[in-house]
């Protein structure tokens, strides 16, 4: 059964489109095969964030009886090959008849520390120990999908240590057969989801999914939060403020050259104030893990960034240039200077 559809507007970049094609062709074979099976259910395009700023985005997940699958759809052209020394490359045609190949990272590994991410959002929002006993004990698996249409092949030295990838018309007997043997290998004891269960996992993943705002659709759609209410949480004091209030004028012109001269020679001053949830220190740092966040240096938290435009109110962009980062409202035409790295 399909619990949540892929409804992204069709992106304009012509990489986006490829992957969205991807997407798209894995959700139809799932449909065709498990949109009338009310013991599986699907949710397509879904993204969940832990509380550090950490998430994962999920091309595919089905929700059964004895665990979940992420499933991931890599659109390829050409080749996808794992090399003797474990590399992973997308090989592609060229009008002069070379094949070009680029360095990719390992799909099989970014599906499994989704999965890891997804647990700990899970298991944050569990609301007693034995909910989170069983959630932690409870099986994720993974696979990786390529088209085989536009003529994709996938290639290694031994494809057998590679069962997670797979064409995405093959998908659905892949599905079934994680599906038999994780089945045939349940012990009497293990936990199994009940029908009521797995509709109020889906239920909550639909509630907590955060919509990742993309270049294509900061232009043609504007971040809307989803409609469906999610548990309240605690009211804390934001990380990022802006500040807009403007310095005084000066009064004369000498006053103004001075100024003038002083701006061009100081380093930029951002308009940010930031500080820390936990401890509420000044001194915080720009990182990037998968996303940008701020790590504070008193108390070695990580915090969310959660700058928004002061004029559209819709999540700023975080752009590097060396120490300096900048927060950026396409919609708006707004760049800021947000933090400077010491």
């Amino acid at each position: 059964m399909i619990i949540k559809e892929n409804n992204n507007p069709i992106p304009t970049d012509r990489l986006e489109k490829s992957g969205y094609d991807a997407e798209r062709k894995v959700a139809y074979y799932l449909k065709m095969a498990f949109g009338d099976n009310p013991n599986l259910l699907v949710l397509n395009d879904l993204r969940v964030e832990f509380e550090d700023g950490i998430t994962a985005q999920m091309d595919h997940l089905v929700v059964h009886q004895h665990g979940l699958i992420i499933i991931e759809s890599k659109s390829v052209a050409g080749k996808l090959q794992v090399q003797d020394d474990g590399q992973w490359v997308r090989w592609y045609s060229q009008s002069s008849g070379k094949d070009r190949s680029t360095g990719m990272p390992n799909p099989i590994k970014q599906a499994k520390l989704q999965g890891q991410t997804l647990k700990r959002v899970l298991l944050n929002s569990a609301t007693n120990d034995n909910t989170r006993k069983i959630l932690d004990a409870f099986p994720i698996d993974v696979l990786v999908t390529f088209s085989t249409s536009n003529g994709g092949i996938f290639l290694a030295k031994d494809k057998q240590l590679y069962p997670e990838v797979c064409p995405s018309d093959a998908v659905d007997d892949n599905v079934n057969r994680i599906i038999f043997e994780r089945t045939k290998n349940a012990k009497a004891q293990d936990f199994s989801l009940s029908e009521a269960n797995r509709t109020k996992l889906a239920e909550h993943l639909v509630k907590i999914h955060k919509p990742y705002l993309t270049a294509t659709t900061a232009v043609n759609k504007p971040y809307v939060k989803p409609a469906i209410a999610v548990k309240p949480l605690k009211v804390e004091q934001k990380v990022s403020e802006y500040i807009s209030a403007d310095k005084p004028k000066p009064t004369s012109v000498i006053g103004a050259i001075a100024e003038a001269i002083s701006s061009a020679l100081s380093a930029p001053e951002s308009k940010f104030k930031h500080s820390c949830r936990k401890c509420k220190s000044d001194k915080l740092e720009v990182k990037f893990g998968k996303n940008y966040y701020l790590k504070c240096l008193s108390c070695d938290e990580n915090n969310r960034i959660d700058a928004t435009c002061p004029k559209c109110k819709t999540p700023l962009k975080i752009r590097k240039d060396k120490k300096n980062f900048f927060a950026e409202c396409k919609e708006c035409g707004i760049s800021e200077i947000f933090h400077i790295n010491s």
